[in-house]
């Protein structure tokens, strides 16, 4: 009996506003209009209602013109779904969002989906699909990023999403991510993510707690998805100096953090810059120019990386000589 016959399991798909407001309100509509067309295309064969959780922060987006942009994204058919917007307090986190929208759900499974994420033909049915085995408790998807101008092309071969691969099926996992990711819901209650002062280190961290656990992730290659790299120079800058941050507090933590760490840091950066454009050229087939700017880049991103890590170490002995703590929030959001 296939999938359809029995009924798939129904998502409690939450989103967040934080990434559309990085990526752009038109990058939102796209993610929510390729939402809509496939909970339509696969809610008569879903065992209950799937459900749309949106949270986002309304000094960001006023509620009724959240709203708008939602049911713009579902016209002129509408949402077959209950669709509940969750306001959370200004300057929540972007993990504690997702945190509170899984609090808020109702369905047996949870998908994280980003706005700024635009699922591929067949992302849906693929991610409920790999739970008909009853040993899966989570599964990411595969996201990619996009690379139709040279900026998305240079970016794509340098940056932390690998291309999109096709036709594998459930794989062991290469790289954990939380744009494009599916639980158990009673699994996830159980394991959230971690809420502390790093910018993207939380889902790294969940994988260590989920893997002592003895909890197995696997990735779903054909639930393909597709992401933006940093919107605008600001943007690369910004990713990039977060970067910094995030090493350095999870160094700091560890009572490493100092120039020797962010050297070595700096090293193993360039070569896995060096590492992704060897794998990835084949698959992407970039133009000359556009491999030449992935390299200029690549090593542009990793070397504010480590400036930014260097900035934290000399603030660090600031506070340390005037006995400050160390703070909690190490990256301005």
């Amino acid at each position: 009996m296939g999938a359809a016959e029995r009924g798939l399991l129904s998502a409690s798909i939450v989103m967040e506003w934080e990434t559309a407001k990085e990526a752009g309100i038109g990058r939102a509509q796209r993610a929510l209009r390729a939402l809509h067309r496939q909970i339509l295309a696969l809610q008569p064969v879903m065992r209950a209602p799937a459900e749309l959780i949106l949270c986002y922060e309304e000094a960001d987006i006023a509620r009724e013109a959240l709203r708008s942009v939602v049911a713009e994204a579902a016209a002129p058919a509408g949402w077959p779904c209950k669709v509940e917007l969750v306001p959370v307090p200004t300057g929540t986190h972007y993990y504690n969002k997702k945190n509170i929208g899984a609090r808020a759900s109702t369905n047996e499974l949870i998908i994280f989906l980003d706005t700024d994420v635009v699922p591929q033909e067949g992302w849906l049915q693929t991610m409920l699909g790999a739970f008909d085995d009853w040993s899966t408790s989570i599964i990411i998807g595969a996201t990619a990023l996009d690379h139709n101008t040279p900026y998305e092309m240079a970016m794509a071969l340098t940056w932390i999403f690998d291309p999109a691969t096709h036709g594998r099926g459930v794989q062991p996992l290469r790289r954990y991510s939380s744009n494009n990711l599916a639980f158990r819901r009673n699994l996830f209650l159980r394991f959230p993510f971690p809420e502390h002062g790093s910018y993207r280190g939380q889902c790294a961290e969940l994988q260590k707690s989920l893997i002592e656990a003895g909890i197995s992730v696997r990735e779903q290659t054909d639930a393909r998805a597709s992401h933006p790299p940093p919107r605008g120079f600001r943007g690369f800058l910004h990713r990039s100096w977060a970067a910094g941050g995030d090493e350095f507090y999870y160094d700091a933590l560890a009572g490493r953090a100092g120039g020797s760490s962010a050297l070595r840091g700096l090293a193993r950066d360039y070569a896995v810059v060096a590492r992704r454009i060897r794998e990835r050229q084949p698959l992407l087939r970039p133009h000359r120019p556009n491999l030449i700017l992935g390299w200029m880049l690549g090593w542009l991103y990793y070397a504010v990386k480590f400036a930014a890590y260097l900035r934290y170490v000399a603030g660090d002995r600031l506070r340390g000589a005037s006995g400050a703590a160390f703070p909690r929030q190490t990256v301005p959001r």
